[in-house]
C-alpha cells in the first residue's frame, strides 16, 4: 500500500505534461476536499473538474495519471487513518516563504472547491468547528500575500502553525463529514439480556 504523496515537484511535472497551469497545492486541496465530502468519490470526478480537456491516449498524460492515481489513493488513506498522518501537498520548506504562503492559499481554495464537487454547496449546516475552519480557509484563499513577508523566524513559525491548524482542521472536517463507523454490536443468537 502506498503511504507517501508524490512530492510537489513530481506533481508539478505531471501537471505540466497535461499543459495545465493549475498548481499542485490547488490540485491536492481539491482532491482532499472532494474526499472529505465523499470518501468514495471517483478520481475521475476530480480529474474532470480540474482539466476537462486532458488528452486521452497520450503517453505523457498516462504517466501523469499514474501520479494522480497515487495522490488519490494516498490522500484517501491518510484522511481516514486513525494515526492522523494526513499531509498537505505544499512546496518544501526551503522554498521562499511568499511562494509557500501563495501555495497554502491555493490549497485552501482547492479544498473549498473539492467540498463543493463532493456536494457541499453550503457550509451553514456544517458543525460549528467545521464551519469555522472552512471560513478561515476562505479568508486564507482570498488573502494571498497582501502583506510583506520577510522570511523571519517569526514569519516561519506563524506559517508552520497555520499549516498545522489547517491540517488538523481538515482531519476534523473529514471526521465530521465521514465519521469512522465502528462495527455494530450484536448479541449472540441464544443470549438473554437480564
Amino acid at each position: 500500500m502506498l503511504r507517501d504523496l508524490p512530492d510537489y515537484l513530481t506533481m508539478l511535472t505531471a501537471l505540466e505534461k497535461l499543459g495545465t497551469e493549475i498548481m499542485p497545492s490547488e490540485v491536492h486541496g481539491t482532491l482532499s476536499g472532494l474526499l472529505s465530502a465523499n470518501t468514495s468519490a471517483n478520481p475521475e470526478v476530480w480529474q474532470q473538474a480540474l482539466w476537462p480537456n486532458h488528452p486521452k491516449g497520450d503517453l505523457l498524460a498516462a504517466e501523469a495519471h499514474k501520479i494522480f492515481k497515487q495522490a488519490h489513493e494516498v490522500t484517501r488513506t491518510q484522511l481516514n487513518d486513525p494515526s492522523c498522518e494526513f499531509q498537505m501537498l505544499l512546496p518544501d520548506d526551503d522554498e521562499n516563504l511568499t511562494q509557500r504562503v501563495n501555495a497554502l492559499g491555493d490549497w485552501c481554495q482547492g479544498y473549498l472547491i473539492g467540498l463543493s464537487l463532493g456536494g457541499i454547496k453550503d457550509f451553514a449546516p456544517l458543525p460549528e468547528n467545521a464551519r469555522e475552519i472552512t471560513k478561515d480557509m476562505l479568508e486564507i484563499a482570498r488573502a494571498g500575500t497582501t502583506y510583506d513577508l520577510e522570511g523571519s523566524e517569526e514569519d516561519e513559525n506563524a506559517y508552520a502553525e497555520l499549516v498545522e491548524y489547517l491540517r488538523v482542521g481538515v482531519l476534523l472536517i473529514n471526521e465530521e463529514l465521514q465519521p469512522i463507523q465502528s462495527a455494530p454490536v450484536t448479541a449472540e443468537p441464544d443470549s438473554t439480556l437480564h
